[in-house]
């Protein structure tokens, strides 16, 4: 992916890759790992993605209404992380 891929472009491309990966697999769980390094500013990603883009993601993934483990991830701007992670934690328990 490029460097400083938005939301929406990133996204899209999340949606189509999993929505081919969900059909062919067809999972009874999933195992989502929520990497912070994809949000703007961290010290090392180089996306542009805001909290609520990378939130979209794991709303997609829930939609499919299976079982769900979600793993912290990468993110090397630990203000970022926190934030990601507590963000993401309220979107899983509504």
């Amino acid at each position: 992916l490029k460097p400083g891929i938005s939301d929406q472009a990133f996204f899209d491309l999340f949606k189509d890759v999993m929505q081919g990966v969900m059909a062919k697999y067809r999972p009874h769980a999933l195992v989502v790992q929520l990497g912070a390094d994809s949000l703007c500013h961290d010290k090392l990603g180089q996306f542009n993605l805001s909290l609520r883009g990378h939130g979209n993601c794991l709303k997609y993934m829930l939609n499919y209404g299976l079982p769900t483990i979600m793993l912290g991830g990468g993110g090397y701007t630990i203000e970022n992380v926190s934030r990601c992670w507590a963000y993401e934690t309220a979107i899983a328990v509504g």
